[in-house]
């Protein structure tokens, strides 16, 4: 028995895995990673043809300006879908800081929707609606998802290359 390793146990139950053994992106990170690029679909909808006035409501919603800070997002779901043993070397260098990448993101939006609040001409209790806050809430509720997860951390992390075991 000299010599061998004691069988390591997987932290996580078979189900977390996929077909190449990568530990599987939960629902809930592909949930946060569409929320942090909301602003870009919204503005890929409404290039939709259409004839309804549904478009013009998200026209309405669609800020260009806040598309900017879904542009990091947008890299790290990229590299979500590319995720694959071997991971491609672009897909493990953005995967494994997908968490700071993303908490970039948030920030980002936060920074721009601070400069929107400061140069509007409304009071501030004025120019923040419903959907403002329960967006800046959710952004603040990514955040801590993303460094409070130990699966998200653990995931992350697994996207080995061509030389990792």
């Amino acid at each position: 028995m000299s010599g061998a390793h004691p069988e390591r146990r997987p932290r996580y139950a078979s189900h977390r895995y996929d077909d190449d053994l990568l530990l599987k992106v939960s629902i809930l990170l592909w949930l946060a990673l569409v929320f942090l690029v909301r602003h870009l679909l919204l503005l890929g909808i409404t290039f939709l043809p259409t004839t309804g006035e549904e478009i013009d409501v998200l026209r309405t919603l669609v800020r260009p300006e806040f598309v900017l800070a879904d542009l990091p997002a947008a890299l790290v779901m990229a590299a979500g879908f590319r995720r694959r043993r071997p991971c491609p070397d672009w897909v493990r260098r953005v995967w494994r800081r997908a968490r700071e990448i993303l908490t970039l993101s948030i920030l980002m939006y936060l920074g721009l929707l601070v400069a929107a609040l400061v140069g509007s001409s409304l009071p501030l209790r004025d120019a923040i609606d419903e959907p403002l806050l329960v967006s800046l809430l959710l952004s603040l509720a990514v955040a801590f998802y993303l460094w409070r997860s130990r699966l998200v951390a653990d995931v992350v992390r697994d996207c080995p290359g061509r030389n990792d075991g």
